[in-house]
Order: C-alpha cells, then sequence, then structure tokens
C-alpha cells in the first residue's frame, strides 16, 4: 500500500499532465468498450445462429448456400421436398419458411430485421444444439391460423402485448405469446405455423402466386428452407453429403459447414472490430511512456539519491512502473465508465429503430479495467529501466 500511496503522490505533482495522459487512455478505453460491446453483440447473435444451424442440417435452394439462404433466394419445391424425406438417415425434414415482416433494409448494422418464421413447431425440440425459445408469456406456439408469438424485441418494435393484433403483410394477427429475450435471431422473429406463413408468402408475391394456382399445378408445399434431422447412429455429414448426391438444384449446409462459416465470420469481423479499438488504446499508452520519460528527466536527482541511500535497481523500476500502472488504471475508470453510459445511451435509441446494437458483457468489462493497466505498465518499463540505469554520482548533481 505504501508503494501505491506513493505512484499516486506522485502522479499528483504534475496534475495536468497526469490528467491529459489518464484523459488519453480514458479516450482509447472508451472506444474499446464502445467497439468490444459492438462485436460482443455480433457475436452473440451469429452464435446463435450457429447453434440453430450446426443442431440440424439446413437444404436451401440451389445457389442460396450459407446461412443466408434461409431467408431469401431460391425455394424448395414440394417434390424436392419429398425427395428429401426419402434419403436414407433422414428423420425428418422439416420446410421453413423464412421473409422478412417488411421489404425493407435493416435501419441498424449488426442487426436483425423482424423475419417471419414458420415452422412445425415440433421439429424446433428437435434441434441438438440449440435449445427452443421459452416463452414469458402466454404459449410458446400459436394455436390458431390468425395467432403468432412474437420474440421479444418484435413486442418492442410493435408496441404489442398479449392480446394485442398486428399487422403483418396487411393481415392482422393476434399476439398469443411474446419470447423471453435470448440475444440472438428468435428475438426478431414472428413465429406462426407452417402453412399461414406459406399463405402470407404466396399473397405477398403474386406472380408465384399466380404459378400455384394453375389448373392442374402441384407445387405445394414450397418452403424457403428445411431443416433436415437425422436419427440416433447417423453421422450427419454422411446424411448431408447424401442429400447432395440424390437432390439436385439445392444447397446443403451441413453442421460441420456451418460451424466452419460462423466462425470465419466471427474472426474476420471482431479482428476487424476490435483492432480499431486496440490501436486507440496503444496510441494512448505511447503517451503514457511519453510521460513517464518526461517524468524520468525531471526526477533524475531524486532517483540519484534513492540509490545512494540504498535503492536497488529493481525498486526503482518497480516504482515506475507502478506509476504508469496507476496512470492506466484511472484511465481504465473513467473510460470504462465513459464508455458504458455511451453504450446504454446508444442502445436506448437503437433499440426505437429496431434493435440494440451494444452488448456490455463481464468479460469486456474485465478486458477494458486490466488491459489497460497491463499495457501502460508495459508502455512505462523502459523509462523505468532507463532510470534505474542512472548512475547514482551523475543523477545527484542535477538540481
Amino acid at each position: 500500500m505504501g508503494a501505491l500511496a506513493d505512484a499516486i503522490r506522485n502522479a499528483r505533482r504534475r496534475p495536468l499532465r497526469t490528467g491529459l495522459t489518464a484523459t488519453g487512455v480514458a479516450i482509447g478505453v472508451g472506444a474499446l468498450v464502445l467497439l468490444g460491446a459492438l462485436s460482443e453483440k455480433f457475436s452473440r447473435l451469429v452464435e446463435g445462429g450457429r447453434d440453430f444451424a450446426s443442431g440440424q442440417i439446413t437444404v436451401t435452394g440451389a445457389g442460396t448456400g450459407g446461412l443466408m439462404g434461409l431467408a431469401r433466394g431460391a425455394l424448395l419445391s414440394s417434390e424436392q421436398l419429398r425427395l428429401l424425406a426419402q434419403v436414407p438417415g433422414v428423420r425428418l425434414a422439416s420446410p421453413l419458411i423464412i421473409f422478412p415482416v417488411e421489404d425493407k433494409p435493416s435501419l441498424l448494422p449488426l442487426t436483425l430485421t423482424p423475419h417471419v418464421f414458420g415452422i412445425d413447431p415440433g421439429a424446433l425440440l428437435l434441434n441438438r444444439k440449440a435449445l427452443a425459445p421459452r416463452a414469458a408469456h402466454g404459449p410458446l406456439v400459436p394455436g390458431a391460423p390468425d395467432e403468432v408469438v412474437l420474440g421479444c424485441q418484435v413486442a418492442r418494435l410493435f408496441h404489442a402485448t398479449v392480446g394485442d393484433t398486428i399487422t403483418i403483410r396487411k393481415e392482422r394477427f393476434r399476439v398469443v405469446g411474446i419470447l423471453e429475450p435470448t440475444l440472438t435471431g428468435p428475438d426478431s422473429f414472428v413465429f406462426m405455423p407452417f402453412a399461414t406463413a406459406q399463405r402470407l408468402l404466396l399473397d405477398s408475391e403474386p406472380a408465384l402466386r399466380r404459378l400455384v394456382m394453375v389448373p392442374g399445378a402441384n407445387l405445394l408445399p414450397i418452403a424457403t428452407a428445411a431443416a433436415v434431422f437425422w436419427p440416433d447412429g447417423e453421422d450427419p455429414e454422411a446424411v448431408a453429403q447424401r442429400i447432395r448426391e440424390r437432390l439436385e438444384n439445392v444447397s446443403v449446409l451441413s453442421p460441420g459447414d456451418a460451424i466452419t462459416q460462423v466462425d470465419r465470420a466471427l474472426a474476420v469481423t471482431n479482428s476487424l472490430i476490435l483492432g480499431s479499438g486496440l490501436v486507440a488504446l496503444v496510441v494512448a499508452s505511447l503517451a503514457v511512456a511519453n510521460t513517464m520519460f518526461t517524468t524520468v528527466v525531471e526526477r533524475r536527482r531524486e532517483i540519484g539519491l534513492r540509490r545512494v541511500v540504498g535503492a536497488t535497481r529493481r525498486q526503482v523500476i518497480q516504482q515506475f512502473v507502478l506509476e504508469a500502472a496507476t496512470l492506466g488504471v484511472a484511465g481504465a475508470v473513467v473510460g470504462l465508465l465513459a464508455g458504458a453510459a455511451a453504450v446504454t445511451g446508444l442502445n436506448a435509441l437503437t433499440e426505437r429503430l429496431g434493435a440494440p446494437v451494444f452488448l456490455l458483457t463481464p468479460r469486456l468489462t474485465v478486458a477494458a479495467t486490466v488491459f489497460p493497466g497491463v499495457l501502460a505498465a508495459l508502455a512505462g518499463a523502459w523509462p523505468a529501466w532507463r532510470a534505474a540505469r542512472l548512475v547514482p554520482a551523475e543523477a545527484i548533481r542535477y538540481a
């Protein structure tokens, strides 16, 4: 505690310089908190998609590929769904209907626009990785064609509660349930029976509806994707390969493929986001190093006197490294508080536009507190080493 008190007292000798240096660290930490919270939100959203996709085999129309094929691109025909169910090793091929509630892009980055999600409710329970969402209010599954269950974010966007009526694609539905927050895809879903979602899709696409209504046409059911499940003991990668071999004009995403795609996307995106925040923090640490170099020059006589009365080089290094770390921790605390306040304010704003964009997690809080102090200590190591190398007899001659 005595060494820490000395470090604080020495930092207060030059309050303006200390304040400016700590402010530089605080700005870097604030940037790290904001960008880190953005990365945490993106990671949580994408990891939820990975759990969903890696717990099943996802089949979409040819050319859609990947996770994005769930909600856009070519449709699966009734014949493709029939053949899919006949592939050896397929326990269930459940058709999905997923499409945006409105035909406009998301107003915010790294968020999902509200999507209609039509599926056989029993299929959600067969996913081997993703847990079925839980209802906060009302039932989990709508029981009638005109009933829907809303993700928590969609409920906030529509200002809807259980018993309210909402309009989707010019059709009115009664809200019978609202899901608990998951911080992933289901928060932005409007769950409805598959048959209702299929009819809503046909009503939204006149050309497709005319095609289906042709006399003698046998095109229903159709789906934007299919969730394929396998029995115990089957290798899902082998089942996925059989589907590729037996069905034409489809894209097959196996659990292994889903994990690879998501991990690659997370690595690239998080590297770009967090890299920007770390650059700001490294620049701030250079300010700490500059401050410590200046401090060493100004206190050469003091350093020489300490060496003369018996202080070791190690003790001198510890003193200056602790002072540098104190600057880093002080700036980190201020930056963390400012960053957390900014995250809260921006989330309140973005939530009105669709969804919160930032997520401040415990690991980010710990990193934003500890890492700047460690980085500042490293930045002060070289000036501290230079201070310890001063020759006492020469250092005490400085006034």
